[in-house]
């Protein structure tokens, strides 16, 4: 039931102040992208250093460099949807190009000795750390339900004189309603019923009088579309250091740039006008809204070496401080046999915070002489420990922050689970790698994550090329476009991701 609900919000807009613990989850949520090389590992790079992902990981990888080096790597994002709704199929397919990471590493020789601190390391660059990129679409043909019953059921118990616009005041941020039933009543698509003056009718709906009986009127085509963009990206200053070559220490600071912008469009249509009453023909609700954000955060790491192919490593990251501001409107369009309205809702604006929780991870790299290495990581993530607060007022989310860490109907976040493994194997300048990463869920009903991935790599004496691929298996999710009474979710969303990475890198 708990994806139902989650699905269920992708049309449910949002009124004011209608930030939720899922808004906190989306940007807490992290999914490693990184270099190529990182990526066709599986991430597994805790321990690994020589690659910039491996720093913004754990910072202590920067010690393990001795020379200097630059590098880029673009991506491709392709992610996969494929929709059962009521039996009736829909695919989408949506690529994205975009940065996934690009730093610089400087190396110094501090004595010239071999014992004591030997070099001090700095490294400046960025890491992309969530895609947003995701195209789903719905369709349904003959439909018996309406989702503007859906509304009218909503609207119940709200005077209709509080949807209405008058001089002083507006029905968006006076009358305390949610934006679509101003929207729905505004454009004629909900009616009184008789006699009442707080109890609504759908405008696809009918009224059989003698037997005191509300039904939808004729059959419609329903069609959903949505569409998200944006990222999540850390710009990263990490110093480390060598000791003695057995001990490597990091710590950095990075700023946490987020982007996220999301469309929804639902469009229902009569397929015969002249069986609705109030000679509907169709209807369209659009929602679109876009959030921007800035945070920080702080990460120490160590790398030991017990053995000389043995590398161990550990890091921690203090929670990322973020604000975000969110802009959305809302649009709905309604044509009859006699005529057509629309109306526009305000430009809706609010700002908040959200705490992300501290992350820990620990990890081994076992080297195979020059022929290669095997990695293996663990990361833990509370998601309990997440908080939401208002700009000016840290109580407006008291009791969001209260199901965060308790649990309620709606949520129940945990500890999420992350065990990354990886290998390469060496012929001569050329590497084949190949890893597996699993990500349980931070909510108790939410999928599993299983990735898979690979890559190619070549070395020379001053740069490097490496290409990188992972595929995210498929997972489930079932919805419903809106609530239908005694009904179980009856969509099914089966979403798959590809990204392929690739990178170059210069060494002097």
């Amino acid at each position: 039931m708990k994806k139902y609900l989650i699905l269920l919000a992708w049309i449910v807009p949002y009124t004011l102040f209608g930030q939720n613990a899922w808004d906190a989850y989306r940007y807490s949520h992290i999914s490693y992208q990184g270099s190529a090389r990182s990526l066709a590992l599986g991430n597994a790079v805790t321990a690994l250093g020589g690659d910039f992902t491996s720093i913004s990981m754990n910072p202590a990888a920067a010690g393990l460099y001795h020379y200097s080096e630059f590098s880029f790597t673009p991506a491709f994002t392709t992610r996969f949807s494929q929709v059962d709704y009521f039996n009736q199929p829909a695919n989408d397919k949506y690529t994205r190009l975009g940065v996934s990471e690009f730093g610089y590493v400087g190396s110094w020789n501090l004595s010239g000795k071999r014992q004591g601190p030997i070099t001090l390391s700095f490294a400046a660059g960025y890491n992309k750390v969530q895609d947003f990129t995701h195209q789903t679409s719905v369709l349904l043909n003959g439909s018996t339900t309406s989702w503007l019953s859906s509304a009218a059921t909503l609207t119940d118990g709200i005077s209709f004189e509080k949807l209405e616009h008058k001089d002083g005041y507006n029905p968006y941020y006076d009358s305390g309603a949610p934006w679509r039933s101003v929207l729905a009543w505004n454009t004629y698509l909900l009616d009184l019923i008789p006699d009442t003056h707080n109890q609504y009718i759908g405008g696809t709906e009918n009224i059989d009088h003698d037997n005191q009986e509300i039904y939808v009127g004729g059959l419609l085509d329903q069609r959903f579309l949505r569409e998200s963009k944006g990222s999540m990206g850390d710009y990263v200053f990490a110093l480390g250091s060598n000791f003695n070559d057995r001990i490597f220490v990091g710590a950095s600071f990075a700023f946490r740039n987020i982007h996220y912008r999301t469309f929804e469009k639902y469009v229902e249509t009569a397929q015969n006008p002249q069986e609705f009453q109030t000679g509907f023909r169709d209807f369209s609700h659009t929602y679109q809204q876009t959030t921007t954000g800035s945070g920080f955060h702080m990460k120490v790491g160590i790398i030991a070496l017990p053995l000389n192919n043995l590398r161990i490593g550990a890091a921690f990251t203090t929670p990322t401080w973020t604000t975000l501001t969110d802009e959305w409107q809302e649009r709905m369009t309604a044509r009859f046999v006699d005529g057509y309205e629309h109306e526009d809702s305000p430009y809706g604006r609010y700002s908040y915070k959200v705490q992300t929780p501290w992350r820990y991870s620990v990890g081994a790299t076992y080297l195979l002489g020059n022929t290669g290495l095997i990695s293996v990581d663990y990361e833990g993530v509370d998601y309990r420990n997440m908080n939401m607060s208002a700009l000016y007022d840290k109580m407006e989310f008291a009791k969001e922050n209260d199901d965060i860490r308790l649990g309620s109907p709606d949520y129940r976040f945990g500890i999420s689970h992350i065990i990354r493994a990886g290998a390469e194997f060496r012929i001569g300048t050329f590497s084949l790698r190949g890893g597996y990463s699993y990500y349980s869920a931070g909510e108790e009903l939410l999928n599993d994550s299983h990735r898979v991935s690979g890559g190619l790599g070549i070395r020379g004496k001053r740069s490097f090329a490496d290409v990188g691929v992972s595929y995210r298996l498929k997972e489930n999710e079932y919805f419903s476009l809106y609530d239908i009474a005694d009904t179980p979710a009856p969509g099914m969303n089966t979403l798959t991701r590809l990204r392929v990475a690739f990178t170059v890198g210069f060494r002097f």
